[in-house]
């Protein structure tokens, strides 16, 4: 057998490899099936860097203190301001994160092609028209530049309101992670959403607020489930026993208590095809990793 024969086998190996690893992947969104378009409507351009926007000092308060998620249990209504309902199309739903009076970040999965975008903020139970609550509708977006759909990576995006809101003590922004954040191995770390609470066709996204923690792991103890798709720029927990994120709860928030200050260090990507609730890690978009591009496109002050 000549050299380039087998110089061709081992690159099918390779791509079979990477083919096996993208299958065991499973987003953490609850969509429909709809034609992808790579730049939307409302795509958003960036040509410069957006004017500086400072939330420093007043974001990442919880304003009312509490003693998918699957494993997890009913957050105290309204404990988190900044967690936003997305509704895609008026069909697919994932979850966002208010960070300023003008934008919300979720996963560039979640909005990729999209034409239209509900967003409902100051809501603990989605199915009741509380006082609190506001609904926004938006076209405008930008996915990460890098954004890969096949593997998932640089699973971000910003969303941009049409006007700034006013912020409540139950609407109001979570802090980012900088550049600096640390890997948060063995921290406890908070994912909050309306995904799915347990596996199974017919299970409906809660419509309730749910919490849960779990413990940050390595990226070799992440990569042990699902291979080289595993990059720095992703961070996993461990979900053993079943407590992590599951279907709906993709784009949504994954925090850290810093102090009283909550950070975003991670936005709900993905977690395996085997299902919510096998135990596999849970993995997330690193925020720390792309700080310098939200700044650049928000204007924000990390």
């Amino acid at each position: 057998m000549t050299m380039k024969s087998w110089t061709l086998i081992l690159a099918m190996a390779v791509l079979s490899q990477a083919a096996e690893i993208a299958r065991n992947l499973r987003p953490r969104s609850e969509l429909f099936p709809r034609a992808p378009v790579p730049q939307g409507p409302g795509h958003i351009v960036v040509t410069e860097p957006a004017a500086p926007v400072d939330m420093r000092g007043f974001c990442g308060q919880r304003k009312f203190d509490s003693s998918r998620i699957v494993g997890g249990v009913e957050a105290v209504p309204h404990e988190f301001p900044w967690q936003v309902a997305v509704t895609i199309d008026g069909e697919g739903f994932c979850g966002g994160t208010l960070i300023s009076p003008d934008w919300v970040m979720t996963a560039a999965y979640c909005v990729d092609g999209a034409r239209q975008l509900s967003l409902l903020l100051g809501a603990h139970d989605r199915t009741v028209a509380e006082a609190s609550q506001l609904t926004i509708e938006t076209t405008e977006y930008a996915t990460h530049p890098n954004w890969n759909p096949s593997t998932l990576a640089n699973d971000i995006a910003l969303i941009r309101l049409p006007t700034p809101v006013t912020f409540t003590p139950e609407i109001a922004p979570l802090c980012i992670a900088p550049s600096t954040e640390p890997d948060h191995v063995g921290d406890t770390l908070l994912v909050s959403g309306w995904g799915k609470t347990a596996d199974g066709a017919f299970q409906s996204i809660s419509p309730i607020l749910m919490k849960v923690t779990a413990p940050g792991i390595t990226t070799a103890e992440c990569a042990a489930s699902y291979g080289d798709i595993i990059t720095d720029n992703i961070l996993c927990i461990d979900t053993t026993g079943g407590h992590g994120s599951c279907n709906g709860d993709s784009g949504g928030p994954l925090s850290f208590d810093n102090n009283g200050v909550y950070n975003q260090v991670g936005i709900v990507s993905f977690g395996s095809s085997a299902g919510c609730t096998r135990g596999l890690p849970a993995g997330f978009t690193r925020v720390s990793s792309y700080a310098e591009w939200i700044t650049l496109v928000t204007g924000l002050v990390i």
